[in-house]
């Protein structure tokens, strides 16, 4: 089966809006074997709404419309469904109550415009919104199907788990099995050209191969029928034996969850001392819930004064080597892990850009340290980015870097 996704809303098209909603359709429906063919955002009109959405039926078996249910003169899609598929809105009278419930629960008043929202479609199946007042709807057109769901996404992710479960029922899906391996740290075209026979030969089984790269993060999708699992999980084992230093996970594991685990498992804490990385690296840590039983705390020590005098490194070779060095970073991580009272410290001091930079240390420049009371690890990284790359890459093998010092895996 193929589908076509289709988001509603001016606020997408200018940008204001980054559009989730389609990355957590997609991934949805692929889990159960659907392809998705197409994804597209549209302006919030009649005419916008009805030819995409007749283009698409043309080509796909399913179409899954986000956005445009409000209870406001600008949210159409309800309206233009109905005419489109020769229906019209009726009170449900379970609806109503559910909205009614829902001001009533937040102390709200109940205008008459909510009303709207329990005006649905007589000959659609409606799925009703546990987190909401907009309900999403189920049309059926010649065994093509058109779900409409709310632009909200965490309404929109509550009603697709019930989106799921009744196409998995009605086309007995389901049956193939993805398994996904995470690395950190080494690139997709050198992973992908070491893997080259191990590619061919595993697709000589009828199994797919997808490499799915992010900012340090290369993931390695495998997907086949569930009798495949066993085959699938045997060959996942064997690129984390050809790499452990890089593999950090499977499917939706994060890296700070991960080092976040081990931490927990240890009984050990940890904290940071950042420059170039300003808070973004413990930011990511603590993201994590339950992140305050081994996180203490974080010192941004940006300026070269407050490295001086908040971290205490040594005056003379900041001004010798400089803020992005081994010599300040290596003080950075020590001495902060004696004032954060830690049991592991991670530091960073880079060149973010887009200033900054010279033939000695260009952009992208970035040093990472990870000290414990036992021994002190830095390296040197080029990542040569953006500013937001840079930064991001930064976090990302900082936190790779601990797990691998945790592990005992670095060189």
């Amino acid at each position: 089966m193929n589908a076509h996704i289709l988001t509603i809303g001016d606020e997408i098209l200018v940008g204001q809006t980054v559009d989730t909603n389609s990355t957590h359709i997609a991934k949805q429906l692929n889990s159960i074997g659907i392809a998705v063919s197409e994804i597209q955002s549209i302006k919030d009109e009649k005419l916008h709404i009805i030819d995409s959405l007749e283009v698409a039926l043309k080509k796909n078996d399913v179409v899954i419309i986000t956005g445009g249910l409000g209870p406001t003169n600008d949210d159409i899609t309800k309206a233009v469904l109905t005419d489109y598929f020769n229906d019209e809105l009726v009170i449900n009278t379970k609806v109503l109550q559910r909205v009614q419930d829902f001001f009533v629960r937040f102390n709200k008043p109940f205008l008459e415009v909510n009303r709207y929202q329990a005006m649905l479609p007589k000959h659609a199946d409606i799925i009703i919104n546990d987190l909401g007042t907009a309900s999403g709807m189920w049309f059926t057109k010649d065994s093509k199907i058109v779900i409409s769901l709310p632009g909200v996404p965490y309404e929109m992710i509550g009603l697709m788990v019930k989106v799921i479960d009744k196409l998995r029922a009605q086309f007995n899906l389901g049956n193939l099995y993805h398994k996904t391996i995470l690395l950190q740290g080494i690139g997709e075209s050198y992973l992908a050209n070491e893997l080259e026979e191990w590619e061919k030969e595993i697709q000589s089984k009828g199994i797919t191969v997808s490499y799915l790269p992010s900012i340090g993060i290369v993931k390695i999708r495998l997907t086949g029928n569930v009798n495949d699992k066993v085959y699938i999980l045997n060959q996942l084992n064997v690129i984390e034996g050809r790499y452990p230093k890089q593999v950090f996970g499977y499917d939706d594991d994060k890296l700070e969850c991960v080092i976040g685990n081990m931490l927990k498992l240890e009984n050990k804490t940890l904290g940071t001392v950042e420059s170039c990385t300003a808070g973004a690296l413990s930011s990511r840590i603590v993201s994590v819930a339950g992140s305050s039983s081994y996180f203490k705390g974080a010192i941004v020590s940006y300026a070269n004064e407050v490295k001086r005098n908040l971290v205490e490194v040594d005056s003379e070779e900041l001004v010798q080597f400089g803020a992005v060095s081994q010599q300040v970073v290596e003080q950075m991580a020590v001495n902060g892990l004696k004032k954060l009272n830690v049991d592991y410290c991670v530091a960073t001091s880079g060149v973010a850009g887009p200033d900054g930079g010279s033939d000695e240390k260009p952009v992208g420049t970035i040093w990472i340290c990870v000290a414990t009371n036992d021994a002190v690890h830095s390296k040197m990284f080029n990542f040569g980015h953006s500013r937001v790359n840079n930064i991001e890459s930064t976090v990302v093998y900082a936190m790779n870097y601990l797990r691998r010092m945790m592990l005992n895996l670095l060189e």
